[in-house]
C-alpha cells in the first residue's frame, strides 16, 4: 500500500465512518461533516465530474481520494475555510457556489450577486470570507458566517473592485499578512493584492511563466504554485512577510520561483490548503527520507533540500531508509533524527571503491533494491554547494537491482581535501540536488579529494586540431573528393610517473559528403585490450555520457572491441545517426552551410600504465569502417558492414578486416611489404592534415581542389608540403 494513501486513510477514515446518507433516488441528501482538523496535505482539483487528490508538498507525490463528486460538474477557485473546516469553490458548470466536507462530495449553496452565466476559476478563503476573481470582471467576496446556523442560508456576493487586469488562475493567502497572492500566466510577475481594496502592488518577476492553476502556502509564509502543463511545483519564500512589512521591503524581495517537485499535470488544475498548517505533520516522518550534509549544500525542507517518498521498493542498500523529520546535517546524523527505536544506520547503498583523485576516474560501488535511475553530484572546488559546472557527475545512469559498477571522472581542478558529496536514487529522471522526489532515497556522503602528479601531452595541442579526411569509396577512386567524412581530431596522453595512465580521444565532425554509411572508431597499435580499464573507459556524445554497450540492429557491440588483440575503441556505429543535414549530404555541398552538430570524446583508461617507449604515436590509428546491414557499392557481394574499414596510408587494418578485400578496384595493399590503402600511384583513401582544412565541395576532385596534391604524393612529401594550405586551392571547389 502506498504510505500517502494510508496517511490520508487515516486523516479522513473518523470523518468517513460517520457519513449519514438518506438513500433516495435523488442519491444522498446529506453529506459528511467538515474535516476533523487542519489538513497539512494540499488538495488538487481537477476534470468534469470533478476529481479530489491529495498532494504531499514536500515530495510531489499524489493520489486520488475521490472520483465520484456526487455532481456531473467541474468545481473551481477552492479554498480551505479554517473556521468550519469546509473546503469552498464555484461551480463553473453551473454557475453556482459549492462546498465540500471531508468526503469530497459537492453541495451547492444559495448564493446571489454575481454577475449571470459568468464563471469563475480563482478563489480562495480567509477570515470566513471566500473570495472570488475574473480578469476583465472584477473581485468579489462572499461571507460564510451565516452557514454556522444554516446549511441552506441565502448568501450574497459582494463586489470589491472591477479593476481586474491581472492574468490569473488562481490566488492564495498569506497566512501572515491576510493579503492575497498570485502570478500572472503571461509575464510571471507576483502580485500582492488587498482583499478589502482589490488594489494590488507588483512585486517583481518569478522567472516562470505558464498555466498556474493551483497555488498555497504553508504556515511559513512559503508560496507555492503548481503549472498546469507539467505538474512542477515552485516555491517562492513570502516567509519574512507579515501585516508590517513596509511597500519598500515588499519591492525588495526576491522572488524567484525555484522548483520544489513534480506533481500531477492537467489541463484544468485548481488547488486548496490550509495554510495554518505545516508541510510537515505528526505522520510525515515517517515516509520521508533527508539528506544530512552541511546546511550550505541544501539539505534542510527551509532549504529546499533533497528529499524523497519512502515507497518501500526504491532505495540504496539492504534496508529501507528511515523517515526523517528534516535534513539533518553532518555526517549520518539522519540516524538519530526519530526518537524511538526504528532509528538505524541508512546509509549504506554507496561504498567507494577507488580514490578521488584529480584529473583520474573514479568507481563507485551502488547497490539498488530494484532498478532505478542515479544521479550524483560532489563539490569538487569545495566552495560548500552544488552548484557549479561538472559537479553533477553522475546524469540519470540507469541501475539495476543488486551491485552495480558507477564510474566518474574526477575534474583535474578539483581542489585537493575534505568535501562532500550527494546520491540520489529513484524513479524519476532529471533531479536536481535539491528538491523532492515520489520515490526512492538521497545519501550524502564525506569524500576526500587526493593530489595527483599528472602531466599532459597533447597532439597536435591543446587548443589546436589536425583534420581527417576519408574516401568512403574505397576499394574504389570513384570522385575522390575526400569529404565522405571529415573529421576535426585531437589526442590527449595523461602521464603520472613517467607513463601513460589514460588517453582521451575528442573528435569534431565536419561533413559527410558520402551516401554511404560509416562508423568511427580508433586503433591503439600495441596496446593490449586486456590492459583497457572498461570499467571506466567512456564516451561522450556532445557532452552526453554513452553507455558501455549498444545496439546496431541485431547486433551489439561495445566501446571497446572484446575479440581485438590491439585495443580498439569505437565512437559510433554510424555518424549519419548523429546530424540531421539541410541538404542531401552533411556540410559539403554548396549553399548548404550549417553549424556543426556532433562532437566527441573517448576516454581510455589502462590498468598498468604504459611506458613512453611502448606508446604508439599519435594519431594512433583512426579509421572509418561500413555500418553494419547497409550497402556499400556493388563491388561487395552483399553487405560488407564492420568487416570493411579504411584507415590512413600504409596503417594496418584490424583483426576484423576481411583481407579478401585487398587488391580489389583501385587498391594496392599489400600486407608483405606493409603497403595498406594506396593506388597504383600512390593516392591514399585517408588523409591526416595537420590544420583546421578546407575540404573539397561534393564530387570535386581532390586534385582539383589542391592541383599540387599529386607532386606531393608522387614526390613521397619531399615536394609541395604545404599543398592543404588555403592559399595553395582552388577556392571554388571548396566547400564554403
Amino acid at each position: 500500500m502506498n504510505p500517502f494513501n494510508t496517511i490520508f486513510s487515516n486523516h479522513f477514515s473518523k470523518a468517513i465512518l460517520s457519513l449519514i446518507f438518506i438513500l433516495g433516488l435523488n442519491g444522498p441528501l446529506a453529506l459528511a461533516g467538515p474535516f476533523t482538523h487542519c489538513p497539512s496535505k494540499a488538495f488538487l482539483f481537477q476534470g468534469n465530474p470533478v476529481s479530489s487528490y491529495g498532494i504531499n508538498l514536500v515530495t510531489g507525490n499524489y493520489a486520488l481520494i475521490e472520483d465520484n463528486p456526487g455532481i456531473s460538474a467541474n468545481i473551481n477557485g477552492l479554498g480551505f475555510n479554517q473556521q468550519d473546516r469546509y473546503l469552498y469553490g464555484f461551480n463553473t458548470t453551473h454557475f453556482q457556489l459549492a462546498r465540500m466536507g471531508s468526503d469530497f462530495k459537492v453541495e451547492t449553496l444559495n448564493l446571489s450577486g454575481l454577475p449571470q452565466n459568468t464563471t469563475f476559476f480563482v478563489g480562495d478563503v480567509a477570515n470566513h470570507y471566500y473570495y472570488l476573481y475574473r480578469r476583465n470582471v472584477g473581485l468579489y467576496k462572499v461571507d460564510l458566517s451565516p452557514l454556522d446556523q444554516d446549511a441552506n442560508a441565502p448568501l450574497n456576493a459582494i463586489l470589491i473592485t472591477t479593476s481586474a487586469t491581472i492574468r490569473l488562475t488562481d490566488f492564495a493567502f498569506h497566512p501572515k499578512d491576510n493579503k492575497l497572492y498570485g502570478v500572472d500566466n503571461s509575464t510571471g510577475e507576483l502580485y500582492q493584492i488587498d482583499p478589502q481594496s482589490g488594489t494590488h502592488i507588483t512585486m517583481g518577476a518569478t522567472g516562470e511563466t505558464g498555466t498556474f492553476g493551483a497555488m498555497y502556502f504553508d504556515v511559513n509564509g512559503y508560496f507555492y504554485m503548481s503549472r498546469n502543463q507539467d505538474g512542477q511545483i515552485y516555491r517562492i519564500d513570502l516567509s519574512t512577510i507579515s501585516s508590517a512589512t513596509p511597500l519598500t521591503q515588499l519591492e525588495a524581495l526576491d522572488v524567484t520561483a525555484v522548483k520544489f517537485a513534480d506533481g500531477p499535470s492537467s489541463n484544468q488544475n485548481d488547488g486548496a490548503r490550509c495554510a495554518s498548517a505545516p508541510l510537515i505533520d505528526e505522520d510525515t516522518p515517517s515516509i520521508i527520507d533527508f539528506g544530512d550534509a552541511p546546511s550550505s549544500y541544501g539539505t534542510s525542507l527551509a532549504d529546499n533540500g533533497a528529499r524523497h517518498l519512502i515507497d518501500g521498493t526504491t532505495y540504496l542498500g539492504l534496508s529501507a531508509p528511515d523517515g526523517d523529520y528534516d535534513g539533518y546535517s553532518g555526517a549520518d546524523s539522519d540516524d538519530s533524527s526519530l526518537s524511538n527505536s526504528q532509528s538505524f544506520d541508512d546509509e549504506e547503498g554507496i561504498n567507494f571503491v577507488t580514490a578521488f583523485e584529480a584529473g583520474l576516474d573514479s568507481i563507485v560501488s551502488v547497490y539498488a533494491s530494484r532498478s532505478g535511475i542515479l544521479s550524483a553530484w560532489f563539490d569538487w572546488n569545495r566552495d560548500g554547494d552544488f552548484d557549479d559546472l561538472n559537479e553533477q557527475a553522475i546524469v540519470d545512469v540507469q541501475l539495476e537491482a543488486g551491485l552495480n559498477a558507477v564510474s566518474l571522472r574526477v575534474p583535474k581542478e578539483a581542489i585537493v581535501g575534505s568535501s562532500w558529496s550527494r546520491f540520489r536514487f529513484s524513479q524519476q529522471s532529471g533531479l536536481a540536488h535539491f528538491g523532492g522526489s515520489s520515490s526512492g532515497e538521497v545519501e550524502d556522503h564525506a569524500i576526500n579529494i587526493s593530489a595527483t602528479d599528472l602531466s599532459y601531452r597533447y597532439y597536435p595541442g591543446e587548443n589546436s586540431w589536425v583534420t581527417l579526411a576519408y574516401e568512403d569509396k574505397w576499394p574504389e577512386s570513384e570522385d575522390y573528393d575526400m569529404n565522405d567524412v571529415v573529421m576535426r581530431y585531437r589526442t590527449i596522453e595523461v602521464l603520472r610517473d613517467n607513463k601513460v595512465v589514460r588517453i582521451d580521444i575528442k573528435g569534431e565532425l565536419q561533413a559527410l559528403g558520402g551516401y554511404h554509411h560509416s562508423g568511427f572508431a580508433v586503433q591503439l597499435v600495441n596496446i593490449a585490450t586486456s590492459n583497457v580499464n572498461t570499467q571506466t573507459v567512456r564516451l561522450l556524445h556532445n557532452n552526453v555520457k554513452q553507455l558501455y554497450s549498444g545496439t546496431n540492429g541485431a547486433d551489439t557491440w561495445d566501446i571497446v572491441e572484446s575479440d581485438q588483440p590491439n585495443a580498439v575503441v569505437v565512437a559510433s556505429q554510424d555518424l549519419w545517426k548523429h546530424v540531421t543535414s539541410v541538404c542531401i549530404h552533411y556540410r559539403s555541398e554548396p549553399g548548404c552551410t550549417q553549424a556543426q552538430s556532433f562532437n566527441f570524446e573517448l576516454s581510455v583508461p589502462f590498468i598498468t600504465p604504459v611506458e613512453l617507449s611502448d606508446m604508439p604515436a599519435p594519431p594512433y590509428d583512426p579509421f572509418i569502417f561500413g555500418t553494419e546491414n547497409l550497402y556499400h557499392g556493388e563491388i561487395f557481394n552483399g553487405h560488407p558492414g564492420r568487416s570493411l574499414e579504411i584507415h590512413l596510408a600504409d596503417h594496418a587494418p584490424t583483426a576484423k578486416f576481411n583481407s579478401a578485400f585487398f587488391g580489389m578496384g583501385d587498391d594496392t595493399s599489400d600486407p608483405t611489404i606493409n603497403r595498406y590503402f594506396r593506388t597504383s600511384n600512390n593516392l591514399p583513401w585517408a588523409l591526416e592534415i595537420t590544420d583546421q582544412w578546407h575540404w573539397p565541395s561534393e564530387r570535386k576532385p581532390l586534385l582539383q581542389a589542391y592541383p599540387n596534391f599529386q607532386q606531393f604524393v608522387e614526390s613521397q612529401g619531399t615536394q609541395s608540403n604545404n599543398w592543404f594550405e588555403l592559399n595553395q586551392a582552388v577556392s571554388q571547389h571548396l566547400f564554403e
